[in-house]
């Protein structure tokens, strides 16, 4: 199964997808093109954005792909302290860093809403700047997003925080996928690794990649790039 259709399927079967990345894997690429695959499975698509993640990460797909708009199209917006993104008119502003708060607005927000996909970004943002709150607010985002038939995906930066604490965000994982960079010599790889997903034999699994103007092209880690 190509890495696309794995991650794709995955989420579908269960939820929630992490997508644990460093600087330099493009995870705003595979977001791009995962998106584009699982959007009209779904009747609606909500992203939940902390300190600003969606609009930087828009920015820069609509730099790269003419089509970025309408991929993100008819998107509700959750935004926790926000500053750019207040022009992108939100349908939920949150301003706080109380955990407990942020997640009341969510949950009232969402009451009962079903068969939704759910873009979670900037978590990593916000666990930066209040990390003690990160470990309060991590579970219950989950378990409140996670219920009916939702479709979860959250990014997080796996290089700016503590072994100790990474362990703690995976654990919540049910599907956990990781986009690093490889250095040896003087040569530098993307590198895709399945960590977890209901699909066993692929666990532990993993792809060098490419980005091409319209594809991400992997290949076996025995393969030549």
């Amino acid at each position: 199964m190509d890495p696309l259709e794995l991650m794709t399927a995955a989420s579908k079967r269960i939820s929630p997808t992490f997508l644990n990345h460093e600087i330099g894997s493009d995870i705003e690429i595979v977001l791009y093109h995962l998106i584009k695959r699982l959007r009209e499975d779904y009747e609606d698509f909500l992203i939940v954005s902390f300190q600003d993640a969606y609009a930087s990460i828009l920015k820069y797909l609509k730099s790269v792909y003419e089509d970025a708009d309408e991929v993100f199209e008819r998107v509700k917006i959750i935004s926790v302290n926000p500053f750019i993104e207040e022009e992108l008119n939100p349908d939920l502003s949150i301003k706080t860093k109380d955990a407990e708060i942020i997640i009341g607005r969510i949950s009232g927000y969402l009451k009962t809403k079903n068969n939704t996909l759910t873009l979670v970004l900037g978590l990593d943002l916000y666990g930066v700047k209040y990390p003690d709150e990160l470990v309060v607010i991590l579970p219950a985002l989950i378990r409140v997003l996670s219920k009916g038939d939702n479709n979860v995906l959250v990014t997080f930066d796996v290089k700016i925080f503590s072994e100790d604490i990474l362990e703690i965000v995976n654990s919540f994982a049910l599907n956990l996928f990781k986009f690093g960079i490889e250095v040896k010599e003087n040569e530098i790889k993307r590198k895709f690794t399945v960590i977890r997903s209901p699909f066993l034999e692929y666990n532990l699994r993993s792809w060098y990649y490419t980005v091409t103007p319209t594809k991400i092209v992997f290949f076996p880690v025995t393969a030549e790039v």
